[in-house]
């Protein structure tokens, strides 16, 4: 897009301007994310993994650095897929990785294929929610994990807020608090492993702004002309204000989803973390 004017970047979906921008697009909590998923589905150099809505690739290749195994990342946009295919090439990352446009749909892989698919937050962003799921169910092997890592709303946002962040995303966003993931997730027959949630940190105008120069100031962009690059950053700063509002009510959970081979009977006895207890009239701090 050699020739792109201040028109095209106003018509861009957001998909295609992140890819413009070759922003990272890290999962919810980033590389402490990627390495929870890693750490907590055991996978290894021996492992089979699927990104599915690999966007600019950074998971993929994350995963890859970290463990050195086959990994696949597929996104319905070629432009980002061009992307992270672009990166692979200027990187030194171990493994076998490789990137396609595919549908979330209709996955070209035969059945119980993988070890862990990662279909992180795109799940928030997909129209048929239970096809999407259903068809990464099916790829994966036996015993194998599903990571989703969904955004959810702790307390309702204001109704503005929500149409400001459809607005941009091109998807309209559905208030859902975390039991409405966990309900829908549990109609996927999977079994609930492992879950873990945090809370999103507000980020000051100055931090904002800082981050925008920095994105703004990629190689890649300085071929277009300034007033280019401005219209480029207008928008990046506006939506990422957006979204530094619309964190403020919200919360995401690292959730990986197991496909079991056999039926095992519940567990009765449920547990939870030792905060302290009383012991001798002094308060003693357990760890687990």
């Amino acid at each position: 897009m050699q020739d792109i004017t201040p028109l095209d970047i106003e018509k861009l979906s957001y998909t295609d301007f992140v890819s413009l921008l070759h922003e990272e697009n890290r999962p919810p909590g980033g590389k402490k994310t990627v390495r929870e998923i890693i750490l907590n589905s055991f996978v290894d150099r021996q492992a089979n993994v699927l990104e599915v809505g690999c966007t600019n690739g950074f998971t993929s290749l994350e995963v890859a650095r970290l463990i050195g195994c086959q990994v696949t990342g597929v996104d319905i946009s070629s432009s980002s897929v061009q992307n992270s295919i672009d990166r692979l090439e200027r990187s030194c990352t171990p493994g076998n990785v490789k990137f396609l446009v595919e549908s979330v749909y209709d996955l070209p892989f035969d059945n119980n294929l993988f070890d862990l698919v990662v279909l992180s937050n795109a799940i928030s962003f997909i129209e048929d929610q239970k096809t999407a799921l259903d068809e990464c169910i099916r790829v994966i092997k036996p015993w194998g994990f599903l990571a989703v890592v969904p955004i959810w709303y702790k307390v309702d946002p204001p109704e503005e807020i929500v149409d400001q962040v459809s607005t941009i995303i091109g998807v309209k966003i559905k208030i859902r608090k975390k039991a409405d993931w966990i309900n829908f997730l549990n109609q996927s027959g999977l079994e609930m492993y492992y879950s873990c949630d945090y809370h999103f940190d507000t980020q000051s105008p100055e931090i904002i702004s800082q981050y925008v120069d920095e994105i703004c100031k990629k190689e890649h962009l300085q071929k277009y002309p300034e007033y280019v690059v401005k219209d480029i950053s207008d928008r990046w700063k506006m939506t990422i204000e957006v979204f530094n509002q619309n964190l403020r009510y919200a919360a995401y959970s690292v959730l990986l989803l197991r496909k079991r081979a056999e039926t095992e009977e519940s567990e009765l006895f449920s547990t939870s973390p030792c905060k302290q207890y009383t012991c001798s009239k002094r308060v003693r701090v357990c760890h687990v």
